[in-house]
């Protein structure tokens, strides 16, 4: 249970004011007058007025060796040193409120514990033995009226006790939100002390790891138009007890303290293992599993972002508040919108259902890698990852599915053999039957496959494809384009022939 005493150790051991007050204050006190924030970490500027020298405090969540003057014009630095220093009890400006909470419903239940300490007592005496003077005659009395004073007392008890419970809870949950807020190194300062020259403000940089954001989009497809309406959001948080208030720049690179080309080493050709194709499926399944979750964002309305791309780094500018206490934040960085080409394609071979799709060409802003809530006509559909692209490229995206229109594929019995020409011979098809179950007319691109050949001695001959292909890429990939009235069906047929060495077997994969 927390000490009530930490609301004077926090009182008497840090008495000064915290960044982020506002222009003006008295010397020695630093605000925050820009924050670089990366993946994982921030970098912070203050500002600290001084005449010939100036003393502050950082919590010890920031790096003390991070912590450097970076003095301007007329000004110039004698010395500087920031040494961490013991300091318990400290709580962040924006958990005092929840400090105070807790050590009111802490003495509300000892209050209660005292209660029920004393009904126990009494009851207790009460149920003791009957009193030595007391006569024959007042023996029914007595009992009665201690009976009736005892069942008051238990019922009252059962009162109290339930009341000490919920207040337990109650007070459990606020003690362990208060520990998942309280950051850090919280029993550790950093003092900053300089010996400078000149007028004005001297700024001071600190870096902190406990600071981290991503990228995420929302991006709405207008199925009519095929205007896909995007907003880009950056989810930030940060825990070191300091509110990170004013300009706020996000950066998607990590800096890096040490710069190692990498080495190039020579490429080898060996024989594959058999289990190497497995082995990478299973690894690749394991990364998707370990790929983070994020909850959803609204996004509020802005302009359009203005991403500033340098050589090793792209950057995006907002203001506005981080709270220290680890919680997550939405910061809106502007809106835009692409104009695409929507498609609904089917590949019943994967599902019976079709997909809604859109590309648009030479996107007008970069993409930030990170993660995009999609939607379709204003309903949530699907959330996907994006790789980071540049602006003028094409930009592909699934928005999910459509359940109403539905494909079912049917395999045709194949026909195998080992009399042709001395070879192997297998016979093979399927047929899908697509329908439109929506209440408008729609395009549907509808594919699937026959066999590519792996090797030269295997040969693949279409029989048939009926109706005739919209498109048959260099993979054997086909697209049949069907304009599908509301209820409308279409029947596809295909055949092929495969042939092989009668003594080899035919694996698909």
């Amino acid at each position: 249970m927390k000490c009530f005493f930490s609301v004077l150790f926090a009182s008497v051991a840090f008495l000064m004011a915290w960044p982020g007050q506002a222009p003006g204050s008295a010397p020695g006190v630093p605000r925050i007058v820009k924050t670089d924030i990366y993946p994982g970490g921030a970098k912070v500027t203050f500002s600290v007025s001084f005449e010939q020298g100036l003393s502050f405090e950082l919590p010890g969540t920031f790096d003390a060796e991070s912590v450097r003057p970076l003095p301007s014009g007329e000004q110039s630095v004698h010395s500087f040193e920031a040494l961490e220093f013991p300091r318990p009890g400290w709580i962040p400006l924006s958990l005092r409120e929840a400090d105070k909470t807790i050590t009111e419903k802490e003495r509300a239940l000892a209050v209660l514990e005292g209660k029920e300490a004393a009904v126990k007592q009494s009851v207790q005496i009460l149920s003791g033995p009957l009193p030595k003077d007391l006569k024959g005659g007042d023996i029914p009395t007595y009992v009665e009226a201690t009976r009736s004073v005892r069942e008051k007392l238990e019922s009252d008890l059962i009162i109290i006790t339930e009341s000490m419970n919920e207040l337990k809870k109650e007070v459990e949950a606020l003690q362990e939100d208060f520990a998942a807020k309280m950051p850090r190194n919280s029993d550790l300062g950093i003092s900053v002390n300089a010996r400078a020259t000149g007028k004005g403000e001297l700024l001071v940089e600190a870096w902190t790891s406990y600071a981290g954001w991503t990228p995420f989009y929302r991006m709405d497809l207008d199925s009519d138009s095929g205007t896909i309406s995007a907003s880009l959001i950056a989810k930030a948080r940060q825990h070191t007890g300091v509110p990170l208030d004013g300009e706020l720049y996000f950066h998607t690179n990590m800096p890096s303290r040490e710069v190692r080309m990498p080495e190039l080493r020579p490429l080898v050709a060996d024989f594959e293992r058999k289990d190497a194709k497995s082995y990478g499926a299973l690894e690749e399944a394991a990364m998707m599993m370990e790929r983070p979750a994020f909850r959803l964002a609204s996004a509020p309305e802005a302009p359009a972002p203005v991403i500033i791309e340098t050589m090793t780094d792209m950057t995006v500018h907002a203001q506005g508040l981080l709270e220290g206490d680890n919680t997550w934040a939405d910061f809106g960085l502007g809106e835009f919108s692409m104009k695409a080409q929507p498609d609904i394609v089917s590949i019943p071979v994967l599902s019976d259902e079709a997909w809604i799709t859109a590309e648009a060409k030479e996107i007008p802003q970069p993409i930030l890698p990170g993660t995009a809530e999609l939607s379709t006509d204003g309903q949530l559909s699907a959330k996907v990852h994006l790789s980071e692209q540049g602006a003028g490229t094409d930009l592909s995206l699934a928005f999910g599915k459509l359940p109403l229109v539905k494909a079912k594929r049917e395999k045709i019995i194949s026909k195998t053999g080992s009399t042709w020409t001395g070879k192997g011979r297998l016979e093979d098809g399927y047929t899908i039957e697509i329908v439109n179950g929506t209440k408008k007319k729609i395009t549907v691109l509808l594919k699937d496959r026959i066999p590519l050949s792996a090797q030269e001695k295997i040969s693949v001959e279409t029989i048939s494809i009926e109706p005739e292909v919209e498109e048959q890429d260099k993979e054997n990939i086909l697209t049949w384009k069907f304009a599908l009235e509301p209820g409308e069906k279409k029947n596809v047929k295909v055949l092929y022939r495969l042939g092989y060495p009668a003594d080899e077997t035919i694996r698909m994969r």
